[in-house]
């Protein structure tokens, strides 16, 4: 187990959720790990509502859905090609996503590799502070310093950004909405300008995609640095015409 341990938090009493135990019990009783990971740690430390909680996990997908076809579970399998199990409990959802490496990604797909590290899984994650990831005993593990760039309102992608973009090409809008996760946000220009001069991948993301990621900007605090970025992008009236 990688030992980049920042500290234990109280997650489970802060989102109040029985189903989580369930997952990390099923986990245990078949001898597999998981963790909850991203957005749901993030928004803990920024003391920010928890609206969603994604997991993964470190078993071959088709070994976690005959686990939860002997435990009598609703799941849906349609995105099992990534790894990806929805799990149904008390009519929510819950993602749950193998360790994975992203292969020959072209901007919107991907092949995958399954792994059994969370530092290796981590490689493919977007900013350091989505690259959160907590085992069942509350402790998180934190590879690129995500914590202190949250806690400076710094917004920094993990790894060559100019490949992380070309790679999937929605890490852009990605970006200018975490920039209104504060009041001012810190980030190198290069990103800018790199958005500048590559414009044109947007247009090939699809509307539902870019209208999801500019909705959770709206909600946002500071919102209107979002809007200033795409407005400095010229590219304000093509997402909002998407949104």
């Amino acid at each position: 187990m990688e030992n980049t341990v920042i500290k234990s938090i109280n997650l489970f009493s802060h989102i109040k959720n029985d189903d989580v135990f369930k997952i990390f019990d099923l986990a245990q009783i078949n001898k597999f790990n998981i963790w909850i990971v991203g957005g749901a740690i993030r928004d803990f430390f920024l003391k920010k509502k928890i609206n969603d909680l994604d997991f993964v996990y470190d078993i071959n997908p088709a070994e976690l859905v005959d686990i939860l076809k002997t435990n009598e579970l609703n799941f849906i399998s349609s995105y099992i090609n990534f790894g990806v199990i929805i799990i149904k409990l008390n009519n929510k959802e819950y993602t749950l996503t193998s360790l994975r490496e992203d292969l020959k990604q072209d901007g919107r797909y991907t092949e995958v590799r399954y792994v059994k590290s969370i530092k290796k899984d981590s490689l493919r994650r977007d900013f350091t502070f989505n690259s959160f990831y907590m085992d069942s005993n509350q402790k998180v593990y934190d590879f690129y310093n995500g914590l202190e760039h949250l806690e400076n309102s710094k917004i920094i992608f993990i790894g060559d950004f100019r490949k992380k973009c070309l790679e999937d090409n929605l890490r852009i809008i990605r970006f200018i909405r975490f920039c209104s996760l504060f009041k001012y946000p810190i980030y190198p220009s290069k990103y800018i300008s790199f958005f500048l001069n590559n414009r044109n991948l947007i247009s090939n993301l699809k509307h539902k995609k870019i209208s999801k990621e500019i909705d959770k900007a709206i909600g946002y605090q500071y919102k209107e640095n979002t809007i200033a970025i795409l407005k400095k992008l010229n590219i304000e009236s093509f997402v909002f015409e998407k949104f």
